[in-house]
């Protein structure tokens, strides 16, 4: 299975104007779907080699327990988006995310993480240090545990 990049972040704010914001961001119409990992759903290229899907959950169910885990503040960002698309395009998925990561910083949404495949956090803006840097760099994929084995 490709690796995915998530962007989760909190609008304090109505949710319908989020979808739009991001739609208006990535220039595609979310649609809604009935899933339990995501509310909205929009495909750029959906017949190519190269599409992306792009998922936006108003609420998901990650909270205080992953919290702990992960040192990411996923109990004070409601909001994710996911980006992802076929195996060896990630660098393009990369950049997309990156860049809709780069544009809902500027609209100030905070706390806004940028992570790849929930296991390393690429990117942050957390002003009122809301996460733990010290868990989070536990978490870094080329991490040892106490054994000599990957984390």
């Amino acid at each position: 299975m490709p690796g995915y990049f998530d962007i989760y972040f909190n609008d304090h704010g109505n949710p319908d104007s989020t979808v739009t914001r991001i739609g208006q961001i990535i220039g595609l119409n979310f649609e809604p779907i009935e899933e339990s990992y995501a509310d909205y759903i929009a495909i750029r290229n959906r017949d190519s080699n190269h599409f992306v899907i792009f998922e936006f959950d108003i609420a998901h169910e990650l909270g205080h327990d992953v919290d702990e885990d992960t040192g990411i503040p996923l109990g004070e960002m409601p909001r994710g988006l996911t980006v992802r698309g076929p195996r060896g395009d990630e660098s393009n998925h990369k950049q997309i995310a990156q860049e809709i990561f780069e544009k809902l910083m500027g609209f100030k949404y905070k706390p806004i993480y940028f992570v790849y495949d929930f296991d390393e956090v690429i990117e942050y803006w957390d002003p009122d240090k809301k996460g733990d840097p010290e868990v989070m760099e536990f978490w870094e994929p080329d991490q040892e545990d106490g054994h000599g084995k990957d984390a």
